[in-house]
């Protein structure tokens, strides 16, 4: 009897010793981490984090508006050319082993819905983080990882732009509407949204009759209510059919194109692309064979 109960005691001398550790080393953390104290306090600032795909992304976040930005690299921005990568304007870097940038960003957004309500998920990941951590494959601390995972997990696809990084830029001429190269990251996750509706196109892709008017007639009603503020101003047929709707983002307006996207039901990333030299909207809408009109 006398001896299982001296283990049940260390044993609970042990959980204590580590929990105390545990609490101490956040604390210390909370204290030292520039990234532990922006994502506690959610400040309007941005944070960077370079996962080194090929090419390589940069994740933008802003915890403020919890909004995020995934630059795609040019194609020499790899682990092995670091120097190359957005100027070296980042903090912290991740390098995964599934190094292909499109399969990496293609199971990021099938995990991202489903981290909630499968918890094994996040063992996953945090198991994945303890071996990128081991193999010095991260520079990410645990608290700041643990912050960073609890924050992305409560955010939709919708609340990510998907921004390509040209190679060289080349000079454009001016152009009333801005392009990708010309609308900052810090402008696409800012807090600030503009009071004037947002301009938008319609172009049905889903070769179905009609409902490219129909989404146009049920935008402007909602505009008219005042629950959504978006101006359509022209919609057609797109050139072929797609399977997938997007919408994408030609201004900087990501958190209006964000709400234009979830009140018509489209679940995938806004892509920021360079405005058409004909653009005389600020986003696109493209439907396609899956899209469904709201209820």
């Amino acid at each position: 009897m006398e001896s299982p109960r001296k283990t049940r005691k260390l044993i609970g001398y042990l959980l204590l010793c580590l929990s105390l550790f545990m609490l101490a080393a956040a604390v210390w953390e909370q204290q030292t981490s520039s990234w532990v104290q922006k994502l506690l306090d959610r400040q309007d600032t941005l944070l960077q984090l370079v996962v080194f795909t090929e090419p390589a992304m940069q994740f933008t976040y802003n915890p403020a508006t919890r909004k995020a930005v995934a630059s795609i690299g040019a194609q020499k921005c790899s682990v092995q050319h670091k120097e190359n990568c957005f100027d070296g304007q980042y903090e912290r870097f991740f390098i995964p082993k599934e190094t292909e940038q499109e399969i990496a960003w293609e199971n990021f957004k099938a995990v991202l819905p489903r981290w909630r309500f499968n918890p094994l998920l996040l063992v996953r990941a945090g198991w994945q983080y303890l071996q990128a951590r081991h193999d010095k494959r991260t520079n990410l601390s645990p608290a700041e990882f643990f912050l960073l995972t609890q924050n992305v997990s409560s955010l939709d696809i919708t609340d990510f732009a998907i921004k390509y990084m040209a190679e060289k830029p080349k000079k454009k001429k001016s152009s009333k509407t801005p392009t990708a190269e010309e609308i900052s990251v810090e402008r696409l996750v800012s807090s600030t949204q503009q009071d004037r509706p947002l301009k938008v196109e319609i172009l049905n892709a889903s070769g179905r009759k009609g409902i490219a008017s129909e989404l146009t007639q049920y935008l402007r009603e909602q505009d008219n209510k005042g629950t959504l503020s978006v101006d359509v101003l022209e919609y057609g047929n797109y050139p072929g059919e797609l399977e997938t709707s997007s919408v994408i983002d030609y201004s900087g307006r990501l958190m209006e194109a964000t709400q234009v996207s979830r009140a018509i039901g489209i679940s995938s990333e806004i892509k920021s692309e360079p405005a058409p030299t004909t653009a005389i909207c600020e986003a696109r809408i493209i439907l396609g064979k899956d899209f469904q009109m709201p209820l």
